[in-house]
C-alpha cells in the first residue's frame, strides 16, 4: 500500500512525461475566455455606443391641431376663428452643451476601458501565481514522498539494532509515526492540487476534467538588478506608464472636470424654435379665410434656480476630480509600496535557493548519509538520525518554495507596473 501511494503521488507530479504548461499562455487564455472579463468588456462597448450620441440633439416635435372648433359643432365650418393648425417645434440646446456630452461619455468609456485593462491585469496575476503554487504543491508532494521512502530505509536500519538491543522501541516508534504523517501530507497535497487546479478551470472556462501539467524542478527566476532602489524607481516609471489603475483614475479625473464644464454650460437656458401654418376654411365678405404662419421663441423663466443648479453640479464635480487626483497618489504609494516588498521578497528568495542549491542541501544530504552510517555501526545516537532526516526535508521543501516565490514575484511585479504575461521586461 505504501509504495502504490509513492508511486501514484511520482506518476501523478510527473503527467507521464507531459510538457509543461506556460503559465503566461494560460493567462492570456484567462483573460480571453473568463465570464467575468466578457461583462466588463460588454459594459465597454455599451457606453461606446452610447458615446456615438450622446451629442445628438432632441426629436423636433410635429403638431396638429384642429383649434377653435364651435361647441356642439365639432367642424371647421365657416367660423372666423376655426382652422387646422401644423406646427413643427425644436428645442436647441445652449452652444457647446452637446460637444461637451459627447466628451463627457467618452471620458466615461475611458474609465470603463482602463478598469477592464486592469480587471485583465489582476486575473493574469491570479492565473500565474495559483499555477506557481500548483508546480510548487507537485514538487512538495515529490519530496515527500520520497522521504516517506527514507524513512523506510532508516526504519530498516533501526529495526536491525532494535533487533540485536541496541536501539530502543521508542526509535522505531518515532519513525513510524514521522512516515504516517508523510504520507499524510501526501494526500494533504493532493486536496491542495485539486483546489488550485478547480480555481485555474474556473479563471479559464475549462470544462472540470481539465489538467495542467507543470515543470518537474522549478528553476528560480533571477533579478536583473541587485540594488534595490534602481530596481523600484526603474519598475516605478514603467507603472507611471502602462498601469490601468492609474490609467483609470486619471480619466476619471479628466472626466470628472468635463462634467464640471458641462455643468456651468449645461446651466444656460435651452432655446425652443417654432413655425405653424394655420390653414383656414373660412370665406365671408369681411374676411377670405387667407391662410396664417406663425413662429415662435421659448426661453425658460428659470434663470435663478438653473444657475444655481449648474453651480451646485460643477462644484461637486470638481470634487470628484479631486478626489480621482487623489485616489491616484494614493494608488501610485501603494504602487512603490508594493514593489518595494516584492523585490525584497524576490531577492531573498533567490538568495536562498543559491544557498539551499550551493551548501545547505548537498551538505545535508551527506549528513544524512553520514549519521546513517554511523548509526547503523552504533557511532551515532538515533537522535543524530531523526534530525538529519527532517532537516533534508525541511531545506528540500524550502528550497522549491523559494523557487516558486521568484516566479510569483515575477507576476506580481508585472501587474504593479502594468505590463502583460511573458515580456519578461521586469526583471
Amino acid at each position: 500500500m505504501l509504495h502504490f501511494i509513492v508511486a501514484l503521488a511520482l506518476a501523478t507530479a510527473a503527467r507521464a512525461g507531459e510538457p509543461p504548461a506556460d503559465p503566461a499562455a494560460l493567462a492570456a487564455e484567462a483573460v480571453d475566455a473568463n465570464p467575468a472579463i466578457d461583462a466588463l468588456e460588454n459594459r465597454v462597448a455599451q457606453l461606446d455606443e452610447l458615446a456615438d450620441v450622446a451629442g445628438i440633439w432632441p426629436d423636433p416635435v410635429f403638431a396638429l391641431e384642429a383649434s377653435n372648433l364651435p361647441v356642439g359643432d365639432w367642424g371647421l365650418g365657416d367660423h372666423m376663428m376655426a382652422g387646422l393648425q401644423f406646427r413643427v417645434q425644436q428645442t436647441i440646446p445652449a452652444p457647446g452643451v452637446t460637444g461637451l456630452r459627447r466628451e463627457v461619455a467618452e471620458a466615461r468609456r475611458e474609465v470603463a476601458s482602463a478598469s477592464l485593462a486592469e480587471a485583465r491585469l489582476q486575473l493574469a496575476r491570479a492565473v500565474e501565481t495559483a499555477y506557481w503554487r500548483l508546480a510548487l504543491v507537485r514538487r512538495l508532494r515529490v519530496i515527500t514522498a520520497e522521504h516517506v521512502e527514507i524513512t523506510d530505509q532508516l526504519l530498516g536500519a533501526v529495526r536491525a539494532r532494535y533487533e540485536t538491543g541496541g536501539a530502543g522501541q521508542h526509535a522505531l516508534v518515532r519513525l513510524q509515526v514521522l512516515r504516517d504523517r508523510l504520507i499524510d501530507d501526501v494526500h494533504d497535497f493532493d486536496r491542495q492540487d485539486a483546489r488550485l487546479s478547480a480555481a485555474l478551470r474556473e479563471a479559464l472556462h475549462r470544462p472540470p476534467d481539465a489538467e495542467f501539467a507543470t515543470p518537474d524542478a522549478l528553476v528560480p527566476v533571477p533579478l536583473a538588478s541587485t540594488d534595490a532602489a534602481e530596481a523600484v524607481r526603474s519598475w516605478l516609471e514603467a507603472a507611471r506608464e502602462a498601469r490601468p489603475a492609474l490609467a483609470e483614475q486619471r480619466a476619471a479625473e479628466e472626466a470628472a472636470k468635463l462634467e464640471a464644464r458641462l455643468a456651468r454650460v449645461d446651466a444656460r437656458p435651452d432655446l425652443t424654435v417654432w413655425g405653424g401654418y394655420r390653414l383656414r376654411t373660412v370665406d365671408t365678405p369681411t374676411d377670405p379665410g387667407t391662410d396664417l404662419v406663425s413662429i415662435g421663441l421659448a426661453v425658460p423663466l428659470s434663470f435663478v434656480q438653473s444657475a444655481r443648479l449648474g453651480r451646485g453640479r460643477e462644484a461637486a464635480a470638481l470634487e470628484a476630480a479631486a478626489a480621482a487626483k487623489s485616489r491616484q497618489d494614493s494608488v501610485l504609494d501603494g504602487i512603490s509600496a508594493d514593489l518595494q516588498t516584492a523585490w525584497a521578497d524576490w531577492r531573498r528568495a533567490v538568495d536562498k535557493v543559491a544557498a539551499y542549491d550551493g551548501d545547505l542541501i548537498p551538505g545535508a544530504r551527506r549528513a544524512l548519509d553520514a549519521t546513517l552510517a554511523d548509526y547503523r555501526v552504533g557511532k551515532a545516537p538515533f537522535e543524530s538520525l531523526y534530525e538529519a532526516e527532517l532537516q533534508l526535508l525541511e531545506l528540500q521543501r524550502a528550497r522549491d518554495a523559494a523557487a516558486a516565490e521568484t516566479h510569483i514575484q515575477e507576476a506580481v511585479v508585472r501587474a504593479l507596473v502594468g505590463q502583460a504575461a511573458g515580456t519578461g521586461e521586469n526583471r
